[in-house]
């Protein structure tokens, strides 16, 4: 039975201290699912904290009962008995020395770093800890507040900015993210992308550091153009080019409605079956061909469509202008994914030119949207450490970041949000426990 006792203590990773295993039990009710641990530390006498006296007596035995989550799906209670001293000097009582618990706290130290541990994980909420642990919610979310307070890091060369959906969270809308693309490092997050309280955060920096600051990766929204010009001086500002396609794909979707609503009323006795065929092949206006899985649709009209070539010529059969258009923006597509840095200086004038007198009005203002954002969108197809300027690994975040507000079922404090977010995204987050 005292063999017994040692293992299971190891099995809880209490066998490191200065216990006393004559007296210290190990009870296991698998009933109940439950392992209770009676523990005595070795009485060691103690100088008094007040007086710094060696003189002190034993004045009584005090039970303390802590949560030691360290097994999942297992309650784990440790019954700890400990002494308390009365100083002969001064007369001040204080406690035997505890390595297992810290002061006016009813889980384990090491119980504290397993729950930290299991919060790193961002599939996994104060919740689901809390009922693997057997431990109170707010037990987790306390310990998660006291030992996880993550300051700002260090901005450096290449920057992305990017805005997070968080409106149960903020006054405003959104909240803003600032990510270090090169070692995917969430710099910080504020509550908001205003442009004064974005300038004031800027602001608060010290220019030394903000000079360090070469490149900057924004969307389209003119706010972060603004503040970036303004705070980091030394900084070329890139548009991402995956928001330029997007703004593109956009309009030609739109060219493709204004096609379609000319058969609407006829759709029902639609002989050539344009209707059916701009309806059915939405997607082949918006994405990469050599992307498109093509199947088979039954159809009376065109039992012959037999390939993905077939349909996309059918499709650009139905109105030259439409077909203009999709040539121009699968060049402008073919341009963005292959063009060089050098190219782009000299055919970007010619894509706006080309665009602003295209027939349609979605085409022309992407043109002029090019236009605007000329020497922006140049800048990103700088090349910097190998890597084309991006806001890619931004947006690869943001899928991690909305499955942690949906799984956490929404956060009301934003402070807590910001820390758990970073804890979990970041390699090597410190807590209390590891400064």
């Amino acid at each position: 039975m005292y063999n017994d006792n040692i293992e299971l203590l190891k099995l809880v990773h209490l066998s490191q201290f200065d216990i006393d295993y004559e007296r210290t039990t190990v009870h296991v009710d698998m009933s109940n699912n439950e392992i209770t641990i009676n523990l005595f530390i070795n009485p060691s006498m103690r100088d008094c904290p007040y007086c710094k006296s060696t003189h002190s007596i034993i004045h009584a035995r005090v039970l303390k009962r802590i949560y030691h989550p360290v097994i999942e799906n297992r309650i784990c209670i440790i019954l700890l008995h400990s002494i308390k001293f009365k100083c002969n000097e001064c007369g001040h009582y204080f406690m035997q020395f505890n390595p297992i618990v810290s002061r006016s706290k009813n889980i384990s130290t090491l119980g504290e770093l397993y729950i930290l541990e299991n919060l790193r994980k961002n599939r996994k909420t104060f919740k689901d800890i809390s009922n693997e642990l057997f431990i109170p919610h707010t037990s987790v979310i306390r310990c998660f507040d006291e030992h996880v307070n993550i300051p700002r890091h260090n901005l450096t060369k290449v920057l992305c900015f990017d805005e997070i959906y968080s409106k149960k969270l903020t006054k405003t809308k959104y909240s803003f993210v600032i990510l270090d693309p090169i070692s995917s490092t969430v710099l910080d997050i504020l509550d908001a992308r205003l442009k004064d309280c974005l300038t004031d955060y800027f602001s608060r920096i010290s220019i030394k550091e903000r000079l360090n600051v070469l490149y900057v990766n924004i969307d389209m929204w003119e706010t972060y153009k603004i503040v970036a010009e303004k705070a980091f001086p030394n900084a070329t500002i890139c548009v991402d080019s995956f928001h330029v396609i997007k703004h593109l794909n956009d309009a030609m979707d739109k060219i493709r409605l204004h096609v379609q609503k000319r058969f609407v009323e006829h759709k029902d006795d639609d002989r050539n079956g344009y209707y059916w065929l701009l309806k059915t092949f939405h997607y082949y206006f918006v994405q990469d061909f050599n992307n498109i899985k093509y199947e088979r649709k039954p159809n009376s009209h065109y039992s012959y469509l037999w390939t993905k070539h077939d349909v996309l010529n059918k499709l650009l059969s139905i109105d030259q202008n439409l077909a203009d258009s999709y040539s121009l923006k699968e060049e402008y597509r073919e341009f963005n994914l292959c063009g060089t840095y050098e190219e782009a200086l000299y055919k970007i004038d010619d894509f706006i030119e080309r665009f602003k007198k295209a027939h349609y009005e979605e085409m022309r203002d992407f043109g002029f949207l090019l236009a605007r954002w000329k020497y922006e969108i140049i800048n990103s197809f700088l090349i910097v450490d190998g890597k084309r300027m991006s806001n890619g690994p931004m947006e690869s975040l943001n899928g991690r970041i909305k499955r942690l507000l949906y799984d956490g079922y929404g956060y009301s404090n934003f402070n807590r949000f910001r820390n758990r977010l970073m804890f979990c995204l970041n390699k090597n987050e410190p807590t209390k426990f590891s400064k």
